[in-house]
């Protein structure tokens, strides 16, 4: 068990329920889902049609990836300044419309990297950057429960979305599909923007003033950056299998609804991972938490490299999401843990920024490395030793700092 770092006095309970339901239909309707998912759905017709090698194709998912690394921090520093609705109704707009253009695409690569950097950069907020910054406001010793009952939108959008996007592409092509999931994404995430509250509605005008570690003192914490350190290594060994698993699986002979079927499973994981851990971390040390999911997705990796089984081949996808799943819900709630509300957006952009750069180092080693060697033999046994260098440091962040209340900000720098 644990203190929470800030008591936070009640409200009405319908406000807590429709915070948690806006966050969930946001997540299932952004970048997550909708192009992260997707991706590997798009690979296969993409280099079809234009010849791309698999590392071509999937640039896409590392430069979307990148635009969001980059963004990210800025972004925490916006909603910690205008506040989060702001945030991602814009956002959401731009990324619609950006997701939508896609389909413009005529083979330039240029073209194909710079639209996906724009899609990445303006869907930053869609993700659970935007949504999981508002729950921090509203839940304290339940955060972790609100956490993953939230997070269950995105692990949903992933089951659902990989799915639909095989639908739309078979149907009507990729270019009607890209269409289609930008349009719907913008309908969904007006409305979750109107389920969601703020306690803390950026700098101006905010009721309660929030509590925790100054932003320049939390810039100079160990944990901080360790906390950054292992979410490139799990981001790097996790995500960097989504725009590849379709492929992998059709490389080993199952059809192209078995192959989407594959990355349906990893959301299947999401959708228990989220909510297990919410579960868990509100009862458990979160570090011990993230560390036995980082170890169950070594396990799911290595599985993946060794059998062909088809069942034992959707287990491991599963044990892959579950690991992903974990990491959605981790970022906000160690970030909250160690320094509090009152920088929360910022270091939390910060954070996030890690997870997104381990995204765009991951894709592209992936898809190179195939590419020249055409196997993906070597990198699935490297990916879970990241996994297990990311468990080992996650446990060296300690226990929860009381300076998260602001009450001892330099043992939380020098720590």
């Amino acid at each position: 068990m644990h203190d929470a770092p800030q008591v936070l006095p009640r409200a009405a309970g319908w406000i807590y329920v429709s915070v948690i339901l806006g966050a969930a239909l946001g997540m299932l309707a952004g970048y997550a889902p909708l192009f992260n998912a997707t991706a590997g759905v798009f690979v296969r017709p993409l280099a079809a049609e234009f010849g791309w090698g698999r590392s071509q194709a999937s640039l896409s998912y590392a430069a979307l990836m990148f635009g969001l690394a980059v963004v990210s921090p800025i972004v925490g520093a916006m909603m910690d300044r205008f506040g989060i609705r702001r945030v991602i109704v814009c956002s959401a707009i731009v990324f619609g419309l950006a997701t939508a253009a896609m389909s413009l695409q005529n083979g330039s690569m240029l073209m194909w990297v710079a639209l996906s950097v724009v899609v990445g950069v303006s869907g930053a907020a869609t993700s659970v950057l935007g949504y999981l910054a508002v729950l921090p406001q509203w839940f304290d010793r339940r955060l972790g429960l609100a956490l993953g009952i939230a997070m269950c939108g995105l692990g949903a959008g992933t089951v659902i979305l990989p799915i639909t996007a095989q639908f739309l592409v078979t149907t009507f092509g990729w270019r009607m599909a890209y269409v289609g999931l930008g349009a719907g994404s913008v309908v969904l995430s007006l409305v979750a923007c109107g389920l969601l509250r703020e306690r803390f509605s950026g700098s101006r005008g905010a009721k309660h003033v929030p509590q925790g570690v100054a932003l320049a003192v939390a810039m100079r914490s160990y944990r901080l950056w360790a906390i950054w350190r292992v979410f490139v290594l799990s981001s790097a060994a996790t995500l960097s299998l989504g725009p590849h698993l379709p492929s992998l699986f059709a490389d080993r002979g199952f059809d192209a609804a078995m192959a989407a079927r594959s990355a349906s499973m990893v959301g299947v994981g999401l959708l228990v991972g989220r909510l297990l851990t919410g579960l868990l971390i509100d009862k458990i040390h979160a570090p011990l938490v993230a560390s036995v999911f980082f170890i169950g997705g070594a396990v799911g990796v290595f599985l993946l490299r060794g059998t062909h089984d088809y069942a034992a081949l959707l287990v491991a996808t599963t044990l892959i999401g579950l690991t992903i799943g974990a990491e959605g819900d981790l970022i906000s709630y160690l970030v909250r843990s160690y320094f509090g509300l009152t920088s929360f957006g910022s270091l939390f952009g910060i954070a996030f920024s890690g997870y997104g750069l381990g995204a765009v180092i991951g894709p592209i080693g992936l898809g190179a490395w195939f590419d020249r060697h055409g196997s993906y033999d070597v990198p699935l046994l490297v990916l879970p030793w990241m996994l297990l260098a990311a468990a080992a440091l996650v446990l060296s962040l300690g226990r929860y700092k009381a300076g998260a209340e602001g009450q001892d900000a330099t043992a939380v720098a020098s720590a």
